[in-house]
């Protein structure tokens, strides 16, 4: 099997800057409006700092269409063009399982050694994530297809088919 690459659906994620942006008109009325008090009119600004921000991420995101899984012979590789990309070798996966959360199935990577990938994050809040995922589902790593533009059931078939072929 050659290289498969995972983008992110450029419709899903026009839909996402298209919720963002309902957000930050949500949250300059409830600023504008002169009726609500000053606990809304905080929760209006906390919102639209927030989904501010995620509208140019959002629209760089479209623009540039990255890779966001790469699955290949030697290992699978998950954001593969940032900065801070991991890669996961065949022999050090497990294997998959799915776990449902309120209706969104997610791909859980069971990692030999998880302890030691949570160890090498330097960054805070990403350690914080995947130390709560490990607690909570025993592996540091998960995927969810939400944002791809490939199938849930489609990924999860290509990623056991590479790790039952390509695990030493």
């Amino acid at each position: 099997m050659d290289k498969i690459e995972i983008g992110r659906s450029r419709f899903k994620t026009f839909l996402l800057i298209l919720g963002a942006v309902g957000f930050v008109v949500a949250g300059i009325l409830m600023i504008r409006t002169s009726e609500i008090d000053m606990f809304e009119k905080f929760i209006g600004g906390i919102g639209i700092l927030f989904f501010g921000a995620a509208i140019p991420l959002g629209i760089k995101k479209l623009i540039t269409n990255e890779v966001a899984l790469e699955i290949s012979r030697n290992n699978l590789i998950l954001e593969p063009n940032s900065n801070k990309k991991y890669v996961l070798v065949w022999n050090e996966i497990l294997g998959f399982d799915v776990v449902k959360i309120k209706g969104a199935k997610i791909i859980i990577i069971e990692m030999n050694n998880p302890q030691k990938w949570i160890n090498k994050e330097s960054n805070l809040v990403k350690k914080k994530m995947m130390q709560y995922n490990y607690n909570n589902y025993g592996t540091p790593f998960n995927i969810t297809a939400a944002g791809l533009s490939v199938s849930h059931s489609k990924l999860l078939s290509s990623l056991r088919d590479y790790h039952s072929e390509n695990k030493f």
